[in-house]
C-alpha cells in the first residue's frame, strides 16, 4: 500500500484528490492538511511515500515545503500539482530534487499513475507540460543517475542525446535494433525517469552527445 500525503488550500480540490487517490486499492491518503504550517505539523505523525502538494499556499509555496519535507523524509517522492506551467516553474521544481510536476487539468487516471510512478522511482512529467520538460529535466541536478548506467548504456545514451533513431543506434553499435528497445527500456528504470525524451534531457545536462569526444567499440 502506497501512503500519501496531499496538501491544497483549496477545501473543494483537496476532497476531490483525496477521495480520488482513496478510490486507488494501492494507494491510502495517510493525511491532508490546507497549507505548509499544516503538513508541518503532521511530519513527526506520518511518514507518507508520495506528497502531492499544490504550488501556491497560503504560507508558502509546495517547492519549498517539499524540499523541506524531504529533508525530513529523505525516501519522500513529492509531486508537485498546479495550474501553472510555466517553463522557469517546471525547471525550478525538478532543480530543486523534486520527482514530479502535474497539472490540475490532468485525467484523473493520469493523476493516479503519476503517484504510482513517483513511487517506484520514476521522475513524472504531466503531458500538458511536455513542451519544457527537455528544459526543465536538463536543469535538474540529476546528471549523478547516469553512475548507474554501464559503458553500452552511456554509448547509446550518446547516440539518443545526438538525435539518432533506434535504428541508426543500432547500426551505429552493430547491434540489433530489438536489442537497443531493450537496453533502453533497462535504462529509464536505472535513471528513475519514465521516457526517452527525459532521459535524453539527463543525457544532455551530463555534457553527452556530439559536443563531447566519444570513443565508439573498435
Amino acid at each position: 500500500m502506497i501512503s500519501v500525503l496531499v496538501v491544497d488550500d483549496h477545501p473543494i480540490v483537496l476532497e476531490g484528490l483525496a477521495a480520488l487517490i482513496g478510490s486507488d486499492p494501492q494507494l491510502t491518503v495517510l493525511a491532508t492538511a490546507r497549507s505548509a504550517a499544516g503538513a508541518r505539523e503532521l511530519a513527526g505523525d506520518v511518514e507518507p511515500a508520495v506528497a502531492v502538494l499544490d504550488l501556491q499556499l497560503p504560507d508558502g509555496d509546495g517547492i519549498s515545503l517539499g524540499i523541506e519535507l524531504k529533508r525530513r523524509w529523505p525516501s519522500l517522492r513529492v509531486l508537485i500539482l498546479t495550474m501553472h506551467a510555466d517553463e522557469a516553474t517546471v525547471i525550478q521544481s525538478l532543480a530543486s530534487g523534486l520527482d514530479g510536476y502535474l497539472l490540475k487539468d490532468a485525467d484523473p487516471e493520469d493523476i493516479l499513475a503519476a503517484v504510482h510512478s513517483a513511487a517506484s522511482g520514476s521522475l513524472v512529467v504531466g503531458r500538458s507540460v511536455s513542451a519544457v520538460v527537455v528544459a526543465a529535466a536538463a536543469s535538474a541536478p540529476r546528471t549523478d543517475a547516469l553512475a548507474a548506467l554501464d559503458a553500452r548504456d552511456l554509448e547509446i545514451l550518446d547516440l539518443m542525446v545526438d538525435g539518432l533513431p533506434t535504428s541508426q543506434v543500432a547500426a551505429r553499435l552493430y547491434l540489433a535494433p530489438k536489442t537497443i528497445r531493450n537496453r533502453v527500456s533497462e535504462m529509464l528504470g536505472k535513471l528513475g525517469v519514465a521516457s526517452r525524451d527525459e532521459a535524453i534531457a539527463l543525457g544532455r545536462a551530463a555534457g553527452l552527445g556530439s559536443t563531447r569526444d566519444r570513443r565508439r567499440p573498435s
